[in-house]
């Protein structure tokens, strides 16, 4: 036997000696792709020379003396730290993943296909004479900036192995990003076709009672108080829910929803879809500086490289500190010395869907407003790694495409065509040109001019600037539709009585300036309770208002906040809803305390001494968050099975039903519809509690003061190499012990109602500006500002991140310096020669 265990030492040390040859040479490749961050580059693009000074978070400091060299400059820093993200971004966005990943994706750039995003970039660019000579100047400046790095410097790690051939970027490409974004941002695409199928499947039930919206409470608004909103609720004209009905042959199966949701998660994920959102400006009155401070925390599913890259641009007269996504030029969130801005999904509904109605002679012409109109017929060709190409065909209709023809090759889908219709898709898009030009406002007045401009996604923009000023705009196209038409579900194609009859002037869309509360809070909330324009009630997939209504609590308590006490305010992780909704569960348990075994019997007595904070060592954040889910689940599984359940606790209106639901012992929906007795609310809380406790215990032992929510609520930042086998821990950043929850200001989701409650999604930044001192602002990235493993900054801040630590968002020149780590000089041509 000697010999046997001879030969298993030698393979033994084999495999060990390839295990490290392999690490070595893999790391050996890794830093030798990454990219030079000193010296010089030169390039007959450059009117003049420009300076970039990278400092300690990888941030780079752009000084230039033309835009235009700016934004070369920009291009190059972005393409250095993220080509990575920026190829699957343009690839996601063009449908073009599975040619570099596999047949796996085929089915994601099917879906992104039959939405003609880069249809429409194109258009776009076939049109420069729409768009002002300044904005193209700097898009192709950008572009060309890309270009010089794909050309001259060396790809990152992911794309040597993956043997990607990087093509040269194009403005089509960062348009085609841009305009993917009204797609993952809208929830009307996983709840219309939920609402419908619920109805088509269960007409006796009343559907309504669970997406109830804000008709169940005064809501907390953006525009109005507790007491105003509830005063005209009380005595004005309110209509919550629209009365129409269209219960059409939708979906043959559950797995088409679950499918369909499914692709859409996938897109959304390279974005990170929104998932609510925080942002604050408090004026003079409430601040102890007597000037305005703005807070920023978008909150979006977590990504890695990270949703945001961080630059400093300066050039002439113009500064900007701003947070872009790969690979669009301009930012989206940004600030400098005198005024500065903050984004939140306004969750307007700017989609609807359409049933369609085809001639049963000529599949080329479908019923549009009473008459039979053609269509467009598409095809593309899918290119496929690793298997045959497949051909992709589309039929676009006056609504907008068919968005169902790809699922019957995968499913047996027999239900009406169905079309998807959006506000970006039938508007011109001038989105580029509002960023920009926000970027460039010199007063309140210009800057509202930029955000008039912008189409769609519905975003609340707050402003604030050292004058004094704030504001906040509802921006984006807001449709008129008719009366009758309820635009949450299905809608007819055919008839022409439910299409849009147009978009709200900007001048009617509700904004605020300078209230006299002193502070404007938004949290993808509702607007307002009252009309807006001819419309008596504003339609949107509004998020539960506890965010919103713990904000203004929390705000609403001082006169004299610095940006050092807004810390706590951003991170605060008590819910609006809480201790009513507690109550209302330990109403039910307390009186079973005799009847519980001796864990039983614990874990309600840590439930009972809850403060209600969502700290990582919190044992009754983890007994609460795990017994909501589970009397969620209980109460409606059984009705909508288990994928139509998963669809429905990602969208808002499952806690604003849920936390009505724990105190209505009268909801049919109780009564468990497998079985045979009727079951009340009181037997239902009681065995979700009991079932946690035994799959806590399970999980985490027996032990209950080791069910710590950080145990239960962890982050892992996931890089797409990371869930290859081996290869987690050397991209992956984490897990960490995670702080906050759903429903709380630092709103660090989970999947409600599942078995695991590993975040998902969260502040894809923080932010935090007092225009007193806006050199000293503070921000933090949940991961790095470098999209490139080896690099130092690719997860330098999130350990920071995780612990609600901020850093320096730097401005001035003495402080960039000081942390400066490397240079990098961009220099003409004819410069160079001159300097030689």
């Amino acid at each position: 036997m000697k010999w046997l265990r001879r030969i298993a030492e030698f393979v033994l040390i084999v495999l060990v000696a390839g295990a490290f040859t392999l690490a070595a040479t893999l790391t050996y490749l890794a830093r030798t792709r990454l990219p030079v961050l000193d010296g010089a580059v030169v390039s007959g693009q450059l009117r003049s020379e420009v300076k970039v000074v990278r400092d300690a978070s990888g941030v780079p400091h752009i000084t230039a003396g033309t835009e235009t060299d700016a934004y070369f400059a920009l291009g190059y820093c972005m393409a250095q730290d993220r080509i990575f993200q920026m190829e699957l971004m343009r690839r996601l966005a063009r449908g073009e993943l599975a040619e570099v990943l596999g047949p796996p994706l085929v089915k994601v750039d099917r879906a992104v296909r039959a939405f003609r995003l880069r249809a429409k970039a194109e258009e776009y660019f076939e049109h420069p004479e729409n768009t002002p000579p300044e904005v193209l100047a700097v898009i192709d400046a950008y572009v060309a900036g890309v270009n010089a790095f794909v050309a001259d410097g060396p790809l990152p790690f992911e794309l040597t192995v993956l043997q990607v051939n990087v093509r040269p970027f194009t403005p089509v490409d960062c348009l085609s990003v841009a305009a993917i974004l009204p797609i993952t941002f809208a929830d009307g695409i996983r709840g219309d076709p939920l609402v419908t199928m619920l109805k088509q499947k269960h007409p006796g039930m009343d559907i309504d009672a669970l997406f109830p919206g804000y008709s169940l409470d005064i809501p907390v608004t953006i525009m109005e108080s507790l007491d105003e909103a509830k005063a005209y609720l009380e005595h004005g004209e309110h209509v919550e829910q629209q009365p129409e009905d269209h219960v059409p042959r939708l979906l043959a199966r559950d797995a088409v929803l679950r499918e369909w949701t499914g692709i859409f998660t996938a897109i959304a994920q390279q974005f990170g879809p929104a998932m609510g959102s925080n942002s604050w400006v408090l004026g003079p009155s409430r601040t102890a500086s007597g000037k305005p401070i703005l807070g920023n925390d978008p909150h979006i599913a977590f990504t890695n490289p990270g949703i945001w890259y961080e630059a400093h641009l300066k050039y002439g007269d113009f500064e900007n500190y701003g947070y872009h996504l790969p690979p669009i030029p301009v930012p989206l969130l940004g600030h400098n010395r005198q005024r500065g801005w903050a984004l939140t999904m306004s969750t307007i509904d700017d989609t609807d869907f359409y049933l369609e109605r085809f001639s049963p002679d000529n599949p080329k012409l479908v019923m549009y407003k009473g008459e039979w109109s053609p269509i467009e017929m598409v095809t593309e060709t899918i290119r496929v790694r690793f298997a045959d190409d497949v051909l992709c065909n589309v039929r676009v209709t006056p609504h907008g495409p068919i968005i169902n023809d790809f699922l019957a090759a995968y499913h047996e889908y027999d239900g009406d065509p169905v079309s998807l219709s959006w506000v970006w898709q039938h508007v011109d898009y001038t989105d580029i040109t509002a960023f920009y030009r926000m970027g460039h406002a010199r007063t309140c007045e210009g800057f509202e001019q930029a955000v008039a401009l912008i189409t769609s996604p519905g975003m609340n923009i707050s402003y604030a600037d050292a004058d004094g000023t704030i504001a906040w705009w509802a921006a984006g196209k807001i449709p008129i539709r008719p009366p009758h038409v309820n635009s949450k579900q299905m809608l007819d194609g055919a008839s022409g009585e439910d299409e849009m009859l147009g978009y709200l002037p900007f001048d009617q869309n509700p904004r605020l300036k300078n209230p006299d509360c002193g502070y404007i809070v938004t949290a993808n909330n509702k607007p307002t309770v009252k009309p807006v324009g001819a419309m008596l009630n504003l339609m949107g997939y509004w998020q539960p208002d506890d965010r919103a209504g713990r904000l203004e609590e929390l705000l609403s308590q001082r006169s004299d906040w610095t940006v050092e006490q807004l810390k706590a305010v951003q991170l605060d992780d008590t819910g609006y809803a809480t201790e009513v909704v507690l109550g209302e569960l330990l109403a039910v348990l307390e009186p079973e305390m005799a009847s519980l075994h001796a864990r039983e019997q614990d874990a309600l007595r840590r439930l009972r001494s809850w403060d209600l904070r969502h700290d990582v060592d919190s044992v009754g954040a983890t007994l609460y968050e795990h017994l909501c889910g589970a009397v969620l689940r209980r109460a409606l599984e059984d009705e909508m099975g288990a994928d139509n359940f998963h669809t429905y606790s990602t969208l808002a209106d499952h806690w604003n039903f849920f936390k009505h639901l724990v105190s209505d012992n009268s909801s049919p929906f109780w009564d468990d519809a497998g079985t045979g007795p009727r079951e009340s609310r009181s037997e239902i809380i009681a065995a979700a509690f009991r079932g946690e406790v035994a799959g806590l215990a399970k999980r985490f032992g027996g032990d209950v003061d080791a069910w710590t929510w950080g145990r239960a609520h962890t982050m892992t930042f996931e890089h797409p190499f990371g869930q290859l086998p081996l290869l987690g821990h050397v991209f992956n950043i984490g897990p960490f012990p995670s702080a906050g929850g759903a429903q709380v200001v630092n709103n660090m989701l989970y999947h409600f109602g599942q078995e695991t409650y590993g975040v998902i999604a969260g502040p894809s930044t923080r932010r935090l500006i007092d225009f007193a001192a806006p050199d000293q602002s503070l921000t933090i990235l949940p991961t790095g500002n470098s999209g490139n493993f080896m690099s130092p900054n690719y997860a330098d801040q999130a350990s920071r991140f995780m612990a609600g630590e901020y850093r320096q968002a730097l401005l001035n020149g003495v402080d960039i310096e000081s942390q400066k780590v490397h240079e990098l000089r961009f220099m003409p041509s004819a410069n160079a020669v001159a300097m030689r």
